[in-house]
């Protein structure tokens, strides 16, 4: 008979999230992972199999906790122009939450493993088209609202935006100064004339 889980998987979970995000798949050991997650070697088998089971697990929790999350608090709190324009102000300006000085995990992950791990690559793609569907869909009600031109082809805007702001997260992870990561936010708004 099994024997109940002495621990919270949600929370170990999130703490294995917060370290392959700090630290990168690759530098996080597994005796990083047990004890940054606060179980043993045994628990950690018997609930998620494998460390690459538990990124896995990790990735796809980031994408729902914090990416769809934070563009939907965006068009909430925003209008499409603003709802755009805003990701990338806050993501340059570091205020995005404790951990804003990491960049984007899937970014992270993608640049980490993706060229040579399908499995990771997969979510990575899924979580690209559904930012840049994100953005479309921000444009498109912008121009029906006739808060942005109507001379722009959304779904052509929403690729060049979604690429930038996967520049600009690879510049926070990075480290660069403050002034290039405005410039880059900046350049969002160019797109949007």
């Amino acid at each position: 008979m099994p024997r109940d889980k002495q621990f919270d998987v949600d929370e170990a979970l999130d703490r294995a999230l917060e370290t392959f995000w700090a630290q990168g798949y690759e530098a996080t050991s597994m005796d990083d992972l047990l004890k940054q997650m606060e179980i043993n070697r045994g628990s950690f088998y018997d609930t998620f199999k494998s460390k690459h089971d538990v990124l896995i697990d990790s990735l796809k929790r980031y994408d729902r906790e914090y990416r769809r999350a934070d563009l939907r608090a965006s068009a909430e709190k925003h209008g499409p122009r603003g709802a755009i324009l805003t990701l990338f102000k806050s993501m340059a300006e570091g205020n995005r939450g404790p951990h804003g000085r990491h960049g984007c995990f899937l970014v992270n992950t993608a640049l980490e493993l993706a060229p040579r791990d399908e499995q990771v690559a997969k979510i990575v793609r899924a979580g690209f088209r559904d930012t840049e569907k994100f953005f479309a869909s921000l444009l498109e009600q912008g121009q029906s609202s006739g808060e942005i031109s109507n001379d722009l082809n959304p779904q052509e805007t929403a690729r060049a935006l979604m690429c930038q702001l996967l520049g600009l997260m690879v510049l926070v992870r990075s480290g660069t100064g403050k002034s290039v990561l405005r410039s880059a936010a900046n350049l969002a708004e160019e797109l949007l004339t």
